[in-house]
């Protein structure tokens, strides 16, 4: 079955946007810090720290006044060293001051607003400007180098609905000319279309997979379990976490090394594994700090390339396993990191057997919801736990509804409960999905979705 061209604009305009005017500057520039000694990383971070300092005095309203509280200049901020005289940004000082930290001065009609729920519920905007989405993807496209280059054939296999939810036929995947990519929709990817994946898998012939941990896994198993050998170059995940298991049963499938990377929506910090396989502190994108937190630490971060909207000693909320032993002969400067453990991830699982694990896009456009969970115990209900604020409505109500069946199943009996306060987990983490068919026996779930909703 030959795929079908993604011909619409959306797309030319997106491949436009990561690799637009500065894209190759930056991916220069980049390959250039990554051989620069520790003394010479150092200088660059200085200058983009005073450089962004500077402009967030002058342009951002929220440092401006920050700055006259503390009774500080910009010249006071020399060195990541110097940071500490600022406190920390947490998420909810940005969706309580989100326009006195945009520049009006640089928005403009290129820069994107980025949207999610996070860590801790709490729906927050970010906005990027054109120029720090194009560093994003040179950054990004420097780890691909490894064993990826553009024109490779790919698959994605990602978070983004590529077709209609209620598709029930093939195909669920799209072509998009521009890199020779194959776009895959892993939300209809389940016992009954897992044939017709790997029959047009094997048809591509990609080299590269670039997945969701979860999804690759899901792949990975449906690969075993009609008994296909398929050998890739290498398999890039990113978005959630990724756990030793799950990464020695995707090397050994696809005979391979998976190489992730760690980031966020505030593009605070980025963590990625280099040829060896290790996780390295990315110092030329941002400047990140580990925060001891218990036996751990966790990552607040200073991105360097974004002047539209600068977010300075942002904390994170994830939580990064250091290893002082830890050592890695691949050469670079960087500092490395044992383990990532980000935000709690669990998966809807519909009554077609579609397992879901982004929940960001459902609160997309609800302005007045203080935090949100999506919790299930029931294969053909799903309730939407919400904390709301002054100003939610029915008409948000019904906004969350329809998003939900949108990006669900239709199948699915949709609930919005109010509640004063959604309960951490034994850790102290958030989790924006609670998923309880684990009661279930495997035979009620169908066994890849109960395995995928267990993790």
């Amino acid at each position: 079955m030959k795929p079908k061209k993604l011909l619409g604009l959306e797309y030319w305009v997106k491949h436009w946007y990561r690799h637009g005017l500065w894209f190759d500057h930056y991916s220069q520039l980049l390959q250039k810090t990554a051989a620069l000694s520790p003394q010479g990383l150092q200088v660059f971070q200085n200058q983009r720290l005073q450089q962004l300092v500077r402009e967030a005095y002058r342009d951002i309203p929220y440092y401006r006044d920050l700055f006259s509280n503390l009774k500080l200049k910009p010249e006071a901020i020399q060195s990541a060293a110097d940071l500490k005289k600022l406190p920390y940004l947490t998420k909810a000082l940005v969706v309580a001051n989100f326009d006195k930290l945009v520049s009006r001065k640089r928005r403009n009609f290129l820069c994107k607003v980025a949207k999610t729920s996070g860590t801790t519920g709490s729906p927050a905007q970010f906005v990027r400007s054109f120029e720090a989405i194009n560093f994003e993807n040179a950054a990004a496209w420097r780890q691909w180098r490894l064993k990826d280059k553009p024109g490779t054939r790919r698959i994605t296999l990602r978070g983004e609905v590529v077709v209609p939810m209620r598709q029930s036929e093939p195909p669920f995947w799209r072509f998009n000319p521009t890199n020779q990519e194959l776009l895959m929709c892993g939300f209809h990817l389940n016992d009954q279309t897992a044939e017709a994946y790997l029959r047009q898998i094997l048809d591509f012939q990609p080299q590269i997979l670039s997945a969701y941990p979860s999804n690759a896994y899901a792949l990975a198993r449906y690969f075993q379990r009609h008994k296909i050998s398929y050998q890739l170059k290498a398999v890039f995940t990113s978005s959630e976490v990724l756990s030793p298991q799950v990464r020695q049963f995707i090397e050994e499938t696809f005979q391979t090394r998976v190489y992730d990377w760690y980031g966020q929506a505030e593009r605070v910090a980025a963590i990625a594994h280099c040829a060896k396989g290790t996780y390295h502190i990315q110092e030329d994108y941002s400047l990140v700090e580990l925060m001891p937190k218990g036996p751990n630490f966790e990552i607040a971060g200073t991105h360097l390339f974004n002047a539209v909207m600068p977010l300075i000693r942002y904390r994170t909320g994830d939580v990064a396993k250091v290893n002082p032993e830890q050592t890695c002969d691949c050469g670079s400067h960087f500092r490395t990191v044992e383990s990532i453990d980000g935000r709690d991830c669990d998966f809807i699982v519909t009554p077609e057997g579609y397992h879901i694990s982004a929940a960001n896009h459902i609160f997309h456009g609800v302005a007045h919801v203080l935090e949100g969970q999506l919790y299930q115990e029931d294969m053909t209900c799903l309730i939407i736990k919400v904390v709301a604020g002054s100003g939610f409505t029915e008409e948000d109500r019904n906004r969350l509804i329809r998003n939900a069946r949108e990006n669900t199943s239709e199948k699915m009996r949709i609930l919005v409960e109010e509640v004063d306060h959604i309960p951490r987990s034994s850790n102290g983490k958030f989790q924006s999905i609670v998923n309880r068919l684990s009661d279930l026996n495997a035979d009620e779930v169908g066994t890849e979705s109960i395995a995928l909703a267990l993790g």
